[in-house]
């Protein structure tokens, strides 16, 4: 067999040269964490860690303000639930840095005596932490043991106009209209809060619009009464919302005053 010529080694060479490069192209395209973890990429925002290992039912999930970028973040984080070794109210702070590799770990000290660690990988659009390693070390909410495949996930603000309806166990149904928006920051522990009216059907119990109170957003929980001072009739509602923040879904409604008491369900959309 004749030895390849200039050109033919040349012709060759290009070849494996665009293979390799179409290779590698496809291969960044199917990597959905950080590609670049030198470029520092937002991570403000209102976040929520959680996990469903048995070993971390002291402290199933945490929700809070994140402030900063992965190369430094800063942020506060308190307890979701009321039955939780720490109270909600006992808000704690945290910092994080992601390593050369993608990886993010977040840190806390004086989580009711111990410390908790949290590291999983970054996504590209700064949104979500995944496969993630949870542990709290001393203290009354001490896991037994370090869990794994936690979350940690960025939840878009509550801001726009929403339409749905409330119903109730008798089948009685109620169209809602909201227009809502969400703090750009949180409180001191971590919670934000909403601002913005609803509006019912012309009917005795409210005068519409009613303005908003009593609110709070953490992670991807949200709490709002509508109460209505010339009828003394209130309605809060309880809820969780997608990722994106256009859908809430009204797990409780309790209706209080002179046409009350009664409670359902609900949901509202973002138009």
């Amino acid at each position: 067999m004749s030895r390849p010529t200039r050109s033919t080694s040349a012709l060759f060479c290009s070849i494996l040269f665009l293979s390799l490069g179409v290779s590698a192209l496809l291969s960044g395209c199917s990597d959905e964490t950080i590609t670049n973890p030198s470029a520092a990429i937002s991570v403000t925002g209102n976040w929520q860690i959680a996990s469903t290992a048995a070993a971390a039912s002291k402290l199933s999930a945490l929700s809070g303000a994140f402030t900063g970028t992965s190369a430094s973040l800063t942020g506060i984080l308190h307890s979701n639930s009321a039955s939780a070794c720490i109270a909600p109210a006992a808000a704690f702070g945290v910092t994080g840095s992601t390593n050369s590799t993608g990886v993010t770990t977040i840190t806390g000290a004086n989580v009711a005596g111990g410390v908790l660690t949290f590291s999983g990988n970054l996504a590209a659009n700064g949104k979500s932490l995944s496969n993630a390693t949870y542990n709290v070390a001393g203290g009354s909410c001490a896991f037994a043991a370090a869990v794994t495949g936690a979350t940690a996930q960025d939840y878009a603000p509550i801001t726009g106009n929403y339409t749905g309806s409330f119903s109730d166990p008798n089948g009685q149904l109620i169209t809602v209209a909201a227009s809502l928006t969400q703090s750009p920051t949180a409180d001191a522990n971590g919670n934000f809060t909403l601002s913005g009216t609803g509006t019912f059907p012309s009917n005795p119990c409210f005068n519409s619009p009613v303005t908003i109170s009593n609110t709070q957003v953490t992670g991807g929980s949200f709490t709002f009464t509508y109460a209505d001072p010339a009828t003394q009739n209130s309605v809060t509602s309880n809820g969780t919302f997608s990722t994106d923040g256009t859908t809430l879904t009204v797990t409780n409604w309790t209706l209080a005053g002179p046409c009350g008491p009664d409670s359902g369900t609900g949901l509202l959309t973002e138009q």
